[in-house]
């Protein structure tokens, strides 16, 4: 990582560790009141079917908009352009919300005899739908943020958000999940605010220029993007009813597992791409083999990270487990479980970042087309193993396909790649580098499990401690091995 973006990398991290601190407080204490009940069910599944309504245009604000932006002029056709591009995804999102509360309402209103559980996944659904609209705002007034290297702001923002999302969980003698929902859809309303404030100026206004060219160009790249992002979230609503189908409990232990892990997610993964994609884009844009350097480099540092993670989730994931959610309604089998679920889905993170990274360096030369292609190919790949193995092994393919699935489609991905720009990694660095990733991690998670059953301290003292000795084993292990790489991160590169 060039120095220059280690600064704000390292705010960025500050920011992201304060806001998964507050939201594991809210979530322990959900998990205190409500356990691995129905409300928690319901809960995760309406969160799940309505993010799949903003999760249509998300991905096109990253793939299409960003780039765009990094790029563009001041004429007065792209700022219409740019103008009609987002009032179009809000207009889109804004109706899909509509469509989607008054179908809800409808089957609530006409449909007798639906079980408890069912209804209040619908209510829930009905109230986390508006929120959607106000996330894709927010993803938009975020991308104007991130152009102008302000990375700190939308972490502000969602850090406000998230405070206000656990306040009525944390003080409520009798909370409802209605209105921790409700809460939340606010919590996203007071995000967008934020952001609009800080916006003033430079963004976009509410217009419609259907004849401008720019803007019919961004909506051809958008298509491929919006129809992968469909099949996506149709694979994703699968494995998750999928799971509520296969016993009561499972959504709510994925929903707890998945908490744990977006925090690496958030951390890491989430937090570099945010800083590195528009200069890639800038990069690829105008020198290919420089480009190739520094998505070597970023895949390496992020997997640097994710990596020794995952393995001490697997080591020592039940003690963070316990201190997080064991209380209440909570009981030490539902850690357990929660901490299986989460090493198993954990495994596959290492595959998904290689390939977020290499699908940004599809989309930092403007194309769209062949990582949709990508994932539509690995999504049935996904739902056909699913279908075929889930009646043997139950709810652990579900746990295990997807992640299986992230570095089929990760390997397929590079290889067309190569195809298109050549050899990228000719000195085969990304293969030894992640070797000795691995090994190290893997002394790492060695040692902590031998330590672990030695201390007899409170837990989360000995979480503390076992955190402590890993730090220090992985990166004497890192200084030792991997040096020379490390030197090279301290080299200017093209973004500089």
């Amino acid at each position: 990582m060039t120095s220059k973006l280690i600064k704000p990398f390292l705010l960025m991290i500050l920011l992201t560790i304060a806001t998964q601190f507050v939201g594991l407080i809210k979530n322990a204490f959900i998990a205190k009141i409500f356990g691995m009940g129905a409300e928690v069910d319901a809960y995760n599944l309406a969160n799940t079917y309505t993010v799949s309504i903003t999760n249509l245009a998300i991905p096109a604000i990253i793939t299409v908009l960003i780039p765009f932006l990094t790029k563009r002029g001041d004429s007065v056709a792209e700022r219409a352009a740019i103008n009609t591009y987002v009032s179009f995804l809000l207009l889109g999102i804004a109706v899909a919300v509509g469509i989607s509360i008054g179908s809800v309402s409808w089957i609530l209103k006409n449909q007798s005899g639906l079980s408890e559980t069912l209804t209040l996944t619908l209510s829930v659904i009905m109230i986390l739908s508006v929120a959607q609209i106000y996330r894709v705002l927010t993803t938009v007034l975020t991308a104007f943020r991130q152009v102008k290297n302000d990375f700190l702001t939308a972490k502000i923002a969602t850090f406000c958000s998230t405070i206000f999302s656990g306040v009525y969980i944390v003080t409520a003698k009798n909370p409802s999940i209605l209105l921790v929902s409700l809460f939340l859809t606010i919590s996203f309303m007071v995000e967008a605010t934020i952001l609009l404030i800080k916006n003033r100026g430079f963004s976009f206004r509410i217009q419609f220029k259907w004849g401008n060219r720019i803007f019919h160009k961004l909506v051809r790249q958008t298509g491929p993007v919006v129809f992968n992002s469909i099949v996506f979230q149709i694979s994703l609503l699968f494995s998750t009813t999928l799971a509520s189908f296969l016993g009561q409990g499972y959504v709510a232990t994925l929903g707890y597992a998945n908490q744990i892990l977006s925090i690496i997610q958030a951390l890491v993964l989430v937090n570099i791409l945010t800083l590195v994609y528009p200069s890639m884009s800038r990069v690829f844009a105008k020198t290919v083999e420089v480009g190739k350097e520094l998505f070597i480099k970023y895949t390496i540092v992020t997997n640097m990270l994710v990596i020794p993670l995952v393995v001490g989730i697997m080591t020592i994931g039940d003690l963070l487990t316990a201190l997080l959610f064991e209380r209440g309604a909570f009981t030490a089998a539902d850690t357990q479980q929660v901490t299986l679920f989460m090493t198993m889905l954990g495994i596959g993170l290492p595959g998904l970042v290689l390939r977020d990274f290499i699908y940004r360096v599809y989309f930092s030369l403007g194309d769209t087309k062949m990582p949709s292609r990508i994932s539509i190919f690995t999504i049935f790949g996904n739902v056909l193993l699913l279908l075929a193995l889930t009646p043997i092994f139950n709810i652990y393919a579900v746990l295990v396909i997807p992640g299986f699935m992230n570095f089929a489609s990760a390997w397929f991905a590079y290889r067309l790649l190569e195809k298109r720009i050549g050899r990228i990694d000719v000195q085969r660095r990304l293969i030894k580098q992640h070797l000795l990733i691995v090994f190290n991690a893997s002394v790492m998670g060695i040692v902590l499990y031998y330590v672990k059953p030695e201390l007899s301290f409170s837990p989360l003292v000995a979480f503390l401690l076992l955190v402590g000795i890993g730090i220090v084993v992985y990166g004497v292990l890192v200084a030792l091995t991997q040096r020379s790489f490390i030197r090279t991160l301290r080299m200017k590169g093209a973004s500089e």
